[in-house]
């Protein structure tokens, strides 16, 4: 009877403890923290589109592309004797410069195109070196020249490229008379050449367009008379071009049958003087043109003429062809012809 009371008495307890309600307060329920919202990152802003880059031009010309050709200058007989000449055409430069007697020599800067066939080919003269050096360090084809001359260049910054050191690009015509039959290979003669510069800025501005033209004088007809020989030209509107003519007045032409031609003329007049060390067979001395100083300039292009100044202050510097108000002058991309008239020579326009 007691085993039964005491399964009785645990069995109520069980049922006390599982079945009554719970004093405890329920706890409470357990709420999640907010998970915060990213911070957007600003939007970069776009990057202008890069400036397509200006195109490189050629400094000789003025037009698109800069060779990468040695820079390989030739001297050309100007007499009748020598014409006509060969491969001229080809040049981005020419020089008219003066020489003994009142006659005249061309140097012809090629570095765009180089053909197979330029001359006549004449001598050197001392004013070659210092007129040349503003090219740094370009190379000059010539057929020879007195002692004093030759020793100039070779102590120059110009490579001599005369026949005693490139023989092999050197040839003469056999329809020609000596001396007037000396031609030059400048394409083969670039192949030869070792530290010769390319083109470089030798001071030339050029523009299609130049504000000034519209006030400047119109030109038809130019004469400029270098030593003793008058250089004459024609504006042919059609070609945009200045035409090289005869003492007949008919256009002087190349071997090719191409007339000689240039967008440009540049005057830049200069100081000449008798050169006494410098002498031809016949005991006449020849003329030195200073290209370094300062003179006054004459630029013809689209038919009209611009005047102002030019300036360089050293034989490795540039030149500076500058208006009255000292802004440069531009060319009309393309080439130019040089004319290196005496300070005071007669220059006539019209």
């Amino acid at each position: 009877m007691r085993r039964v009371c005491l399964v009785l008495t645990a069995v109520a307890l069980l049922a006390g403890c599982s079945g009554g309600a719970s004093t405890q307060a329920p706890p409470s329920p357990t709420t999640a923290s907010p998970t915060p919202s990213p911070t957007p990152s600003p939007t970069p802003a776009p990057k202008p589109a890069p400036r397509p880059a200006a195109p490189a031009v050629n400094p000789l010309t003025g037009l698109k592309g800069v060779p990468r050709r040695p820079v390989i200058a030739v001297k050309i007989d100007d007499t009748a004797n020598g014409r006509p000449q060969l491969g001229l055409e080809y040049a981005d430069l020419v020089y008219v410069e003066q020489v003994e007697a009142g006659l005249t020599r061309l140097v012809a800067v090629f570095a765009s195109r180089q053909p197979s066939v330029v001359g006549p080919v004449r001598s050197v003269r001392n004013s070659d070196p210092e007129l040349l050096a503003a090219y740094g360090r370009p190379a000059l084809a010539y057929s020879g020249g007195a002692a004093a001359p030759v020793t100039r260049l070779r102590r120059s910054s110009v490579v001599d490229a005369g026949p005693q050191r490139q023989g092999g690009v050197y040839r003469r015509l056999g329809s020609r008379v000596a001396p007037y039959n000396l031609v030059v290979d400048p394409a083969a003669l670039a192949g030869r050449l070792h530290g010769v510069s390319g083109p470089r800025d030798i001071g030339l501005r050029w523009s299609h367009t130049d504000l000034r033209l519209a006030k400047a004088r119109k030109v038809g007809a130019v004469s400029v008379t270098v030593g003793k020989t008058r250089e004459d030209f024609r504006w042919d509107a059609r070609s945009r071009r200045w035409l090289l003519l005869n003492r007949d007045g008919t256009v002087r032409r190349t071997a090719s049958g191409r007339p000689i031609s240039t967008p440009n003329l540049v005057v830049p007049e200069s100081r000449a003087r008798i050169d006494p060390t410098d002498v031809d067979v016949l005991g006449t001395p020849s003329v030195y043109t200073s290209t370094v100083g300062t003179g006054r300039l004459l630029v013809f292009r689209d038919g009209r003429v611009l005047t102002g100044s030019w300036a360089r202050a050293r034989p490795a510097g540039r030149t500076s062809y500058l208006d009255a108000h000292r802004k440069p002058i531009t060319l009309d991309p393309g080439g130019a012809w040089v004319l290196l008239a005496a300070t005071g020579a007669p220059v006539s326009y019209r």
